[in-house]
């Protein structure tokens, strides 16, 4: 091979470079070769826990995503679809959203749905009891139902939360905490008070901005009920 001094040919050149490029690609994947060896040492040392310190809202803004199915008992549907179709849907299709995803956890309220489930579907209520005791279904809401607060009396609030609640520590062994109205248009402002009395300790909504809050205008024949 002719070459000039201090120079090298085009063919030479060709070959340094595409040795350069396969000694690149070589280290690129012993690169990644070894960072997954580090991660699935992490992995391995680093058994998945759900026990983490809770977090400080006074200092560390947090997110907190909670799944959650929304179901009226009864609007647009009756019972027997509510029964056949809504309630084994819910206990089947997160039953094998836990099966795919270990970290997966569920909420779901209202007591009369869960006694629906107990006499229905009793082979897969059982086994709703297994994820709550396991942690990854929480029975919420403590009522017997989503319900309405603005035209019930305050009895009837409390006799929610107390029927409710006494559902889930029979069947459960625990109670929930915390009231969940999602879909309620509109509060009284005596529900903090009234929900204090009956143990509750947090309160759940989506719909706090003045459009969703038609009770002062609720009775008469523009009423929106």
């Amino acid at each position: 091979m002719k070459q000039t001094k201090g120079k090298l040919d085009l063919g030479t050149k060709l070959i340094l470079f595409r040795l350069a490029i396969v000694l690149t690609i070589i280290g690129l994947v012993l690169f990644l070769l070894q960072g997954i060896a580090l991660a699935q040492t992490g992995a391995a040392g680093r058994a998945p826990s759900r026990e983490s310190s809770p977090a400080d809202l006074t200092r560390q803004p947090t997110l907190f995503v909670v799944g959650y199915a929304h179901l009226d008992t009864e609007w647009r549907w009756e019972y027997p679809q509510v029964i056949q179709e809504y309630l084994s849907k819910t206990m089947r299709n997160n039953f094998a959203l836990f099966e795919k995803y270990p970290h997966y956890i569920f909420n779901f309220t209202g007591s009369n749905r869960y006694e629906m489930m107990k006499e229905y579907y009793p082979v897969d209520f059982a086994r709703l009891k297994h994820y709550v005791t396991t942690g990854r279904w929480f029975p919420a809401g403590s009522s017997v139902e989503e319900n309405d607060v603005n035209s019930p009396s305050a009895e009837s609030i409390i006799r929610q939360v107390l029927q409710g609640n006494e559902f889930f520590r029979r069947e459960f062994g625990k109670a929930s905490e915390e009231y969940m109205l999602p879909d309620c248009f509109g509060f009284p402002a005596s529900l903090p008070s009234i929900l204090a009395h009956a143990g509750i300790r947090g309160f759940s909504t989506q719909k706090l901005s003045a459009g969703w809050q038609p009770a002062p205008h609720v009775g008469g024949p523009d009423s929106p009920e």
